[in-house]
């Protein structure tokens, strides 16, 4: 028993890059934001050693967010200045494209016309 809050495996997010450029999805011009996504090893939360890593980009413009192809997220999140352009997205599945509210970033569904935390109007 005592084992097992010494050790874990965990999800981990953090925010890597941003920038304005034009959006991949919706071709406006705005602000993003990319993240890292990983699963990590933890000894009394400190992590050790980070595995399976992604890169997203989030922009405020639609809302959506994209998966990013692995090099360009890498560069991104060594401070590089990388102008986004839509080759450099992978995926743009279903639910990495979700809708997020402009007002307070809350998830919303497509049938939605007003966002049901701030009811701001889509």
């Amino acid at each position: 028993m005592f084992f097992v809050g010494i050790f874990g495996v965990q999800p981990g997010r953090r925010q890597v890059g941003e920038g304005t450029g034009i959006c991949p999805a919706c071709e406006a011009f705005d602000r993003y934001e990319v993240e890292e996504t990983y699963t990590y090893l933890h000894f009394f939360f400190i992590p050790i050693w980070k595995w399976n890593k992604r890169y997203y980009v989030r922009t405020r413009c639609c809302g959506r967010r994209m998966a990013l192809d692995e090099a360009i997220g890498a560069r991104i999140a060594q401070g590089e200045r990388i102008q986004l352009r839509p080759e450099h997205i992978t995926a743009r599945e279903p639910e990495l494209q979700e809708q997020v509210c402009r007002e307070c970033g809350s998830p919303l569904r497509q049938d939605y016309r007003f966002c049901p935390h701030c009811g701001t109007r889509r």
